[in-house]
């Protein structure tokens, strides 16, 4: 392994290797490393998803507060933040999570491009590699960014944000966000390891279902 390294992808390598001794799939070794982050951030997801309900409720407050104050911004911008201080919200609570789980995803990736213990191990079906994208087929032309070669999971993986955008949407002018963010995130993914698109994609599906069991919880009488 790379000595220049750093300590938290040191880390993780250390882990991965630790659990091969266990488990001969890398493939299933990230899955479990997956539920293992998502674990760690459960409660910091929980209290997003409750942050972004209590913006979605806030929607007709705001739409007011920008009609009566549509040709005084300052005012209009005083006004939101008394809003949210007075409801106790966080309009920045939904982003938490996803920006708190960014160095893991950064520690992560130099795993696969600095170790030779991932090259040319295999997942499963058309993930022969986990080192390399899991490219199925050539286009007949070539995309800026994304190139000719297409892989399946970078695909999976802007569905699943693509959904759980959807689901988490609370301001309607953030609509376009919808749409792009997923998009962006296909043209740089389709690039990179199939290794670390499969743990990108298992955090999202896991997210998702995680999501799901919180709106329950959250809705069900106490």
């Amino acid at each position: 392994m790379d000595g220049n390294i750093r300590p938290l992808a040191k880390m993780i390598y250390n882990l991965f290797t630790f659990m091969h001794n266990y488990i001969s799939n890398y493939g299933i070794i990230i899955i479990l490393f997956s539920i293992f982050v998502k674990i760690i951030f459960h409660p910091l997801t929980k209290k997003s998803y409750i942050s972004m309900q209590a913006m979605k409720e806030l929607q007709p407050k705001m739409a007011a507060i920008n009609e009566k104050y549509a040709k005084d911004p300052q005012t209009k911008n005083q006004k939101v933040m008394q809003l949210y201080k007075e409801e106790g919200v966080n309009p920045l609570g939904g982003c938490l999570p996803l920006l708190l789980q960014m160095p893991v995803f950064f520690a992560i990736y130099p795993v696969f491009y600095s170790t030779i213990d991932f090259r040319g191990a295999a997942f499963a079906g058309w993930i022969t590699d986990l080192s390399l994208p899991d490219y199925v087929f050539s286009l007949p032309f070539s995309l800026p960014m994304y190139g000719s070669e297409v892989a399946i999971l970078p695909i999976f993986m802007a569905v699943s944000m693509f959904v759980q955008s959807a689901m988490n949407l609370a301001d309607p002018k953030q609509k376009m966000m919808v749409y792009m963010m997923p998009v962006m995130m296909l043209l740089f993914f389709n690039n990179i390891s199939s290794g670390l698109v499969l743990y990108w994609s298992m955090f999202n599906l896991l997210a998702l279902l995680e999501q799901r069991l919180i709106k329950m919880w959250h809705q069900s009488p106490a």
